[in-house]
């Protein structure tokens, strides 16, 4: 199976930060980010395509889900991630993937082929995020439609002070709902990436300049940083959405570079 590079670029959210003199520049850590259609209804051609590199087991996972739409979205994130993982050595279905206690996905087997990689979807669009080959680096995406109806009252509940203040700053419905859903989905890719996902408070950390290009986290409990040093960017996969990628990385001199790509050009490669 031949690896294609990425079609196009996202540079705006990967570019990194200017050395000062007599210091070693920062060391970028490719981050390829695949996004795919997803039907609402009738399967189509990119649900086929994936569903061709599911295991037995997986097959009857996707054949669980009622609701058609949320049957796509899985079958399409898990073939996705198994066919851009796999090399010409295994095959898609031969990989063994392994969920940590919160549900988070990795590759089991072969170790050969480990590498940081994650799921999100929401209707209409999946990605699949994946990290550079062998490196010890955690990984977690998000996205979310700009279209979501959200309740201006799970802010007050669950996100931190830093971040409520900055959206009673907006006074402009449509651009204080952009602003949840961006803090949103930044939220959601740093816990997915640290493996605990709903199970930590959302108010226990905070993103401060949320709406530039890179976002601050603050944490309220040190332990979530797990060791590592974390650098969470925002991302306009495609028009009407907006993901996030988290990276915990163990040296602070790693900055995220994220390439953007369609995943149905792969799918012309085959």
């Amino acid at each position: 199976m031949t690896k294609t590079p990425p079609v196009q670029s996202n540079a705006a959210d990967s570019q990194q930060p200017s050395a000062a003199p007599n210091r070693p520049l920062t060391k970028q850590s490719p981050i390829q980010l695949w996004y795919a259609s997803a039907a609402h209804d009738t399967p189509g051609k990119i649900e086929s395509f994936c569903m061709r590199w599911l295991p037995q087991e997986e097959h009857q996972s996707a054949a669980k889900f009622r609701v058609a739409s949320a049957r796509h979205q899985h079958v399409i994130g898990r073939g996705m991630a198994r066919f851009l993982i796999a090399d010409t050595n295994t095959a898609p279905h031969q990989i063994q993937f392994r969920n940590l206690d919160h549900g988070k996905p990795i590759v089991e087997t072969p170790e050969q082929l480990r590498r940081p990689f994650n799921i999100a979807h929401t209707k209409g669009l999946v990605i699949c995020g994946i990290g550079a080959e062998a490196a010890d680096e955690w990984l977690g995406v998000d996205i979310e439609g700009l279209d979501r109806k959200t309740d201006p009252g799970l802010a007050q509940r669950y996100f931190a002070p830093e971040e409520i203040e900055q959206l009673d700053r907006v006074k402009n419905d449509d651009a204080k709902q952009a602003l949840f859903l961006k803090i949103w989905t930044l939220k959601e890719a740093f816990i997915k990436a640290i493996g605990t996902g709903l199970n930590t408070p959302l108010d226990q950390f905070a993103f401060v300049n949320a709406s530039s290009n890179s976002p601050r986290l603050v944490l309220k409990d040190e332990s979530l940083a797990q060791g590592r040093h974390w650098q969470i960017r925002n991302v306009i996969p495609r028009q009407g959405y907006i993901a996030a990628v988290a990276l915990g990385t163990k040296t602070s001199d790693i900055v995220p570079k994220i390439e953007l790509s369609d995943f149905r050009k792969r799918m012309q490669d085959c």
